[in-house]
C-alpha cells in the first residue's frame, strides 16, 4: 500500500492519536502512510515527538480552520508525495490494519466506487450499529440520519456492500484521488459538520462514481457529547446545504424551533445554559443564510 496515505486530525485527542499509531503500526502497517495534523492544541509538541520518534509525518497547523482545511492540505501534501489512496480517520475510531487493508484491495477491485468506508459500531457496545452509511433527507431540511442506526448488527440481514446511501462518515472514510479530479475538495468555510456530506453529495450527482459501506468491516468509535456548538454549526450548515442543493427551508425552520422549545423543557439545564443553546441555533440560521455558496 506504498500509494496509501492515512490521514489523522488531532484536536484535543493526542491519546487517541497515540493508541491509533502504536495499534496500527504494531500490527505491521508502514509508518510513512501517516500524515498526522495538529489543529493548534496545547499538548501538540507531546504529540510531535511522539511522531517523530516513530518516524510518522507531523505537521502543526498554528491554528484551528477547521476539519475541511487541516483535512484538505494533508490531502494535497500526500498527492505531492504520489498519494492515490487515502483514508481520513478521526482519532476516536478503533480499526484495525486488516479492515485498513481489506478497504484498499475493495477501491483497486470496483474501479466504480469512489469512496467507501466501514460499519461503524459503538467502542463500549460493539454489537450496537452507529452506521451503515449516512443518509440526508432534502425533503426536511438536510436532517441527517444513518443506515440501521442504534441497531443491534443481529437486528439487520444487510451484508457486504451498501450503495443506497448519500455519504460515507468522514470518520473513516477511504478515496481515491482521482474523485478530485471531478468534485473538487471539501468546502473548508462550513469548518465542522456536514463537510464530507456535502462532499459526498457532489460525488452521487457527477453520475460517473458510487459510494458504498461496506458492511463486512467493521470498525468502532466512542461516544461523544453534543452541546451548542454542535447545535450552531448543525443548524448553520444545513441552512447554507438547503441554499446549495435546494433543500425544504420550511421544514428545516420549523425542526430547529422546535428543538429549542425543546430544550427549553429540559430540566437539567439552567436557565443560561438554555438561552445559550437558542442563541446558538439562531444565530446559525442567520449565519447559514451569509455564507457564500
Amino acid at each position: 500500500m506504498q500509494d496509501l496515505a492515512v490521514i489523522i486530525l488531532n484536536y484535543h485527542s493526542k491519546d487517541d492519536v497515540v493508541r491509533q499509531l502504536n495499534t496500527l503500526i504494531g500490527e505491521g502497517i508502514d509508518e510513512r502512510v501517516f500524515y498526522i495534523l495538529d489543529n493548534d492544541t496545547d499538548h501538540h509538541k507531546e504529540l510531535e515527538n511522539f511522531c517523530k520518534s516513530l518516524g510518522v509525518y507531523f505537521h502543526q497547523m498554528n491554528s484551528n480552520d477547521g476539519y475541511a482545511y487541516a483535512n484538505n492540505w494533508a490531502i494535497r501534501k500526500g498527492l505531492s508525495e504520489g498519494r492515490k489512496i487515502f483514508l481520513i480517520l478521526n482519532p476516536d475510531i478503533h480499526i484495525s490494519y486488516d479492515t485498513i487493508q481489506r478497504l484498499y484491495s475493495s477501491l483497486h477491485d470496483l474501479p466504480e466506487i469512489g469512496i467507501l468506508g466501514p460499519r461503524i459500531r459503538y467502542k463500549n457496545n460493539n454489537e450496537l450499529i452507529f452506521s451503515d452509511g449516512g443518509l440526508l433527507f432534502p425533503e426536511k431540511g438536510f436532517l441527517g440520519d444513518h443506515v440501521n442506526y442504534q441497531k443491534m448488527s443481529t437486528e439487520t440481514t444487510l451484508t457486504g456492500l451498501n450503495y443506497d446511501i448519500d455519504y460515507v462518515n468522514g470518520s473513516a472514510m477511504m478515496f481515491r484521488s482521482e474523485v478530485l479530479e471531478e468534485i473538487g475538495f471539501m468546502a473548508e468555510h462550513l469548518f465542522m459538520y456536514y463537510e464530507e456530506s456535502e462532499w459526498c453529495y457532489r460525488l452521487r450527482h457527477s453520475k460517473k462514481w458510487k459510494l458504498a459501506i461496506d458492511t463486512s468491516l467493521s470498525v468502532y468509535q466512542t461516544d461523544s457529547s453534543r452541546g451548542e456548538v454542535y447545535e450552531y454549526y448543525m443548524t448553520r450548515n444545513r441552512v447554507w446545504f438547503c441554499r446549495k442543493w435546494n433543500g425544504n427551508f420550511l421544514f428545516l425552520l420549523k425542526e430547529r424551533f422546535k428543538t429549542i422549545k425543546r430544550i427549553c423543557r429540559q430540566k437539567d439545564l439552567t436557565s443560561r445554559q438554555k438561552r445559550q443553546f437558542a442563541r446558538k441555533i439562531l444565530s446559525g440560521i442567520i449565519h447559514g443564510f451569509s455564507m457564500k455558496l
